[in-house]
């Protein structure tokens, strides 16, 4: 079902979604905005079981980065962790840097262990 998060012009979008036939799947991240007039996916982490990845500008230029199961023991806390560490360098490569202003970034940091919470909940299974 997923949850929504707001955070200044930010909305996190956290569920646990499937993917495929279903042979893999797990909780998922989006980070959107709206870029006048659309709703924008600016960023999508997918912390699969078998194929963990993320996106930049996935309905775009889909720029796409592949992650080894094998290093990551927490995929959401590593998620958050670079969320919270690089938020304005992903917007940037995401091509949409005027969303890294000071007020959305402090939303952004003041919102995100809340985003955390949901996403484990939802990985969860709700």
């Amino acid at each position: 079902m997923g949850e929504i998060i707001t955070a200044g012009d930010l909305q996190f979008f956290v569920e646990n979604r499937m993917q495929g036939t279903g042979e893999d799947g797990g909780p998922t991240m989006r980070v959107n905005a709206m870029v006048s007039p659309d709703r924008v996916e600016l960023l999508r982490i997918d912390m699969f079981r078998v194929q963990p990845h993320y996106h930049y500008d996935p309905r775009g230029k889909n720029l796409q980065y592949q992650l080894d199961p094998l290093t990551i023991d927490d995929g959401i806390g590593w998620a958050i962790g670079l969320v919270t560490r690089k938020l304005p360098q992903m917007l940037e490569k995401a091509g949409h840097p005027e969303l890294a202003t000071p007020g959305n970034l402090t939303a952004a940091a003041e919102a995100l262990p809340e985003v955390e919470r949901r996403w484990r909940a939802e990985g969860e299974g709700g």
